[in-house]
């Protein structure tokens, strides 16, 4: 009879191993290499412990503005995801853009193109952009992937190649953010 039944389950006839395991009287816990499995995480060894990870790492974001008369002080996020538009409006444009354009383009010869970041075309930045008779370039007008049309990429990309040359790896994010301030403000 067992041969029958493990034919059967062989060629997928509708008897499935919980089915035989419950007939047999099998074990729930398939026994394994007791150096790498075990059922009681206090006997474990630590090495053998599942150890948690995090889904996502961290995001750094960096914000600064330039223009050909300077450039404002950078902005350094951490986070796990993008910038909500309360936080780019409240440290990057009444705490950096708005700073910046009064201390080196007070004359009104300006036009602000920021990159296309949800955040950066949010109701609530271009309202209070609009208030301060800030010019935007329209995101209908603003295209993507070009970043000969905005100088700061080609910025982030220099930044990027001075922080990491000679295969540098950051430890902590207070480790990048210095770097980061320091080399793009020498940028």
């Amino acid at each position: 009879q067992l041969d029958g039944l493990v034919k059967s389950v062989n060629n997928r006839c509708g008897l499935s191993q919980r089915k035989l395991g419950r007939r047999f009287g099998w074990q729930q816990n398939v026994g394994g290499d007791a150096s790498f499995y075990s059922t009681n995480p206090v006997t474990s060894l630590p090495n053998i412990k599942f150890q948690k990870r995090k889904k996502f790492e961290p995001k750094l974001m960096i914000w600064m503005a330039m223009s050909s008369k300077g450039v404002s002080d950078v902005y350094i996020h951490r986070g796990k995801q993008a910038v909500l538009q309360t936080t780019y409006l409240k440290e990057c444009i009444n705490k950096g853009l708005f700073p910046f354009i009064e201390k080196y383009h007070h004359n009104g010869n300006y036009l602000f193109w920021p990159d296309l970041a949800s955040a950066h075309y949010s109701n609530l930045v271009k309202e209070r952009l609009h208030e301060k008779n800030v010019p935007l370039v329209a995101r209908q007008d603003n295209p993507p992937n070009v970043p000969q049309a905005r100088s700061i990429e080609t910025v982030w990309a220099l930044l990027e190649r001075k922080v990491y040359e000679n295969n540098w790896e950051a430890k902590t994010f207070g480790c990048i953010s210095s770097t980061d301030q320091t080399e793009g403000k020498r940028i």
